[in-house]
């Protein structure tokens, strides 16, 4: 590879000779370095929304959930409580009874998705719910259950009025439209008795992987209940995120694929050029295998120097648009105020590696041809 290496190293440094192959060399490195730099900072922006999506989830919603594998009741709500409390002291354990009411405020009823906690004392209403009532807090609700009961006058509807106590955030991945109650209500509402229809639970400490923590404390308790993570829960927003940075890493990807192209036209040019060259290093004794090396080399060069000088200025121009903040976002639309940039090494090292690939594989080709050329023929004319 010496030989190769010395070659490739003097057609790269030696093409600014030849004004129209070194221009041409030149718009190949540029059209790299522009693609992996716009591949870099798009998925820094990507990865910046998401995370912060990510840290809204961890940050508001549950990490784990216990919930019955058949029917809408847990059996032994209790033991499994004491269990978990037992086994993990520092995780956060909520039971809850989840159903569906009307509820009336000033105007007519609407429908709305009803949450029992243990860890509420007062109801309180999301934003949307609010809205649509027409309420605020101290005002009286009507809540209307699905539920019937036997009277003199016949089976009427389970109703109940409530003070509202207050707003709550609405849950990440939620339409809105909650109502919470203490469980003891949600459970005379909703069953007429003390039931529990799930546990959730939550860690500051590895939330992510918070289920595999529960079925390890429950042991035997685990059989006939279903423990779900946080990607168990929020499933379609999580599979729509991945498939998000997918697309967008495909869509983008084709500029670089573009700049390949441009490398194989530059390669083949320089090929062209140094025909008379080659076909004397070919009389000399550099082998087909040696002389395509050459060529692979060269067009590795050069897509090493642009991969390296896109992701170095794909890195610095995310780190800096996202500590000055420079691109706003409207107030009170979005949960940040100015567009988010994070650089993710992994993902800065497999737009590289791409982009080399490329590189490699655009010079493959010519590259063949040359290593099939009859050195003869180079010498022909000359």
């Amino acid at each position: 590879m010496r030989a190769e290496l010395h070659l490739a190293r003097r057609y790269l440094f030696g093409l600014r000779r030849r004004t129209h192959v070194a221009t041409v060399s030149l718009i190949s490195l540029v059209s790299l370095a522009l693609g992996v730099l716009a591949l870099v900072v798009t998925l820094a922006l990507l990865e910046g929304f998401q995370s912060t999506i990510r840290a809204e989830l961890v940050s508001r919603s549950a990490h784990s959930r216990i919930r019955p594998a058949r029917g809408r009741e847990l059996e032994h709500p209790a033991a499994l409580v004491r269990r978990v409390r037992e086994a993990l002291p520092g995780v956060e354990l909520v039971e809850v009874l989840r159903g569906t009411c009307l509820v009336r405020g000033r105007g007519e009823a609407v429908p709305a998705n009803v949450e029992g906690r243990s860890d509420v004392q007062t109801p309180m209403v999301d934003a949307v719910l609010a809205a649509r009532l027409g309420v605020a807090p101290g005002e009286e609700l009507e809540v209307i259950s699905p539920r019937r009961r036997l009277t003199p006058m016949g089976p009427v509807q389970v109703r109940t009025r409530l003070e509202l106590g207050g707003y709550v955030p609405r849950e990440p991945g939620r339409e809105g439209g909650t109502l919470l109650l203490p469980l003891a209500v949600a459970q005379k509402l909703l069953r007429g008795r003390a039931v529990v229809g799930a546990v959730d639970l939550r860690s500051e400490e590895d939330p992510w992987h918070l289920d595999r923590r529960i079925r390890e404390a429950l042991g035997p308790l685990a059989q006939g209940v279903v423990v779900e993570g946080v990607e168990d829960l929020h499933r379609p927003l999580l599979v729509a995120l991945a498939l998000e940075r997918v697309m967008i890493f495909v869509a983008v990807g084709l500029m670089l694929v573009v700049a390949a192209l441009n490398l194989l036209c530059n390669v083949a040019m320089v090929a062209a050029e140094k025909r008379t060259d080659l076909a004397v290093l070919a009389g000399l004794g550099l082998g087909p295998r040696a002389l395509r090396r050459l060529f692979v080399l060269l067009g590795l060069g050069i897509g090493v120097l642009g991969a390296l000088l896109g992701a170095v200025g794909g890195v610095v121009l995310s780190v800096v648009l996202d500590r000055t903040q420079a691109l706003g976002l409207p107030r009170g639309v979005f949960i940040v105020n100015a567009v988010p940039f994070r650089v993710d090494p992994v993902m800065v090292t497999i737009v590289v590696g791409f982009a080399l690939v490329l590189a490699a594989a655009a010079s493959w080709l010519p590259a063949r041809l040359v290593s099939l050329r009859d050195p003869a023929e180079g010498l022909r004319y000359e």
